[in-house]
């Protein structure tokens, strides 16, 4: 029996820094919630922590300098954070002082550096414990023995059931994202007076909280992975590999798709026209959906279709599984940290 001796204690730290930032940003007020040196600090130790739980499980010769980095960059953005960052955090939800008479503390400065200390030190513990604990416990280098695999995978063996869940799941994360991006530099373009339409700076959700998930967009690229980029390989062969008229039927196909994604989510969650309004855009459809942005989100579902998401298959398709495994265990946790941020 291969001894585990302080692996699974620096596993339990480990477990603990996810948990912990997960319990503390469910319990914040996204309305509030500003960006700075603690959302790169949290972000940073959950993809750490995350990678470095998987390396254990494998265990891996790279989970000591995985738990060790993640460690050391927790602590320097800890200092970071209540040493530099001036930005008002967001408050636990509920009343915001306990204190019924408003009562001033006699000497509040003392109590701040001090309130600062404790909790950057309960911020990095966690990580700190991990760290050194699969660093010099006994059992850590019987234990983890195993290499990583940087061996190219091959390609010619089709991806398991896991890993299409994997990939799907990943896909949809990244798209969230992307997908947010995408829709600031188009409503740049409106800024300009490129395309028609209303440009809302006050937008925070779009403006300010740049990593805020939009699920639409994720949606949107796992049904482009799973069946509107498969759709280009059978209408290639359908018009015996003529691409002009693949294309053009694929656009059409896109547009349905799109376009009922964006009416979808409309009656959803923008009845009030809350998040959107094209009432005053032309062929628009109930104020939710208009053509101008039907073409654009099609023109970009097309160009995905064809060419996005099949160069991102074949990497994947290339790349070492110990890294994509890695990679992965890295996104799950400070993607579900961004949700939770937003939506609970």
């Amino acid at each position: 029996m291969v001894p585990f001796e302080g692996v699974i204690d620096a596993a339990a730290a480990h477990v603990q820094a996810i948990v912990d930032r997960f319990q503390e940003t469910a319990r914040r007020r996204s309305k509030d919630y500003t960006y700075g040196f603690r959302t790169a600090r949290d972000l940073a130790q959950l993809a750490g922590s995350g990678a470095t739980l998987w390396l254990m499980y494998k265990r891996k010769s790279a989970t000591v300098p995985a738990s060790v980095a993640t460690a050391a960059v927790t602590a320097g953005l800890t200092v970071a954070t209540y040493a530099f960052d001036k930005t008002p955090q967001p408050l636990p939800a509920g009343p915001a002082d306990d204190d019924a008479t408003g009562a001033q503390d006699a000497d509040p400065q003392p109590t701040l550096i001090r309130d600062k200390v404790v909790n950057g030190i309960a911020d990095v513990l966690p990580s700190v414990i991990g760290a050194l604990t699969v660093a010099f416990s006994p059992g850590a280098k019987e234990t983890l023995t195993q290499p990583m695999d940087l061996l190219p995978r091959d390609s010619s063996i089709p991806f398991t059931v896991p890993e299409h869940i994997r990939n799907a799941t990943s896909l949809y994360a990244v798209y969230t994202i992307v997908g947010h991006w995408l829709e600031m530099a188009f409503c740049q373009l409106i800024r300009l007076g490129v395309v028609g339409g209303d440009y809302d700076r006050s937008n925070t959700m779009l403006w300010d909280w740049w990593l805020h998930p939009f699920p639409a967009e994720g949606i949107a690229g796992v049904l482009i992975a799973g069946g509107l980029s498969p759709l280009c390989d059978v209408l290639l062969k359908r018009f015996g590999g003529r691409i002009v008229p693949a294309v053009a039927v694929s656009f059409l196909v896109n547009q349905v798709v799109c376009t009922s994604i964006d009416y979808l989510t409309g009656m959803v969650a923008n009845r009030n026209y809350e998040l959107w309004d094209y009432r005053n855009m032309p062929f628009n459809f109930q104020g939710q959906i208009c053509l101008q942005n039907s073409l654009v989100y099609t023109t970009a579902a097309t160009l995905v279709a064809w060419l996005a998401y099949p160069a991102r298959n074949r990497w994947l398709m290339r790349l070492p599984a110990d890294i994509t495994n890695t990679m992965y265990s890295a996104l799950a946790p400070a993607y579900t940290f961004l949700c939770l941020t937003y939506f609970v």
